[in-house]
């Protein structure tokens, strides 16, 4: 069972969907990952509250599906 992702998992997905770094700049994953980790310490917690939100709607829905999951 996989664990449901948290706001910064969320909010990397996003960030590689829209190719706010596209492919020609950079195409290491690993860069990416720690470009997206640098604008989310940016990030006050006003902007990042909607990917908070994203992440306990998912963590709500991961436990109604899996009640016994433990990690």
């Amino acid at each position: 069972i996989p664990r449901p992702r948290n706001a910064f998992i969320l909010f990397r997905c996003d960030f590689v969907a829209q190719k706010k770094v596209p492919t020609s700049v950079e195409h290491d994953h690993r860069n990416i990952s720690r470009i997206a980790g640098s604008i989310w310490q940016g990030m006050d917690d006003a902007a990042r509250e909607p990917w908070v939100q994203l992440a306990d709607e998912e963590k709500a829905r991961h436990k109604a599906m899996y009640p016994d999951y433990r990690y």
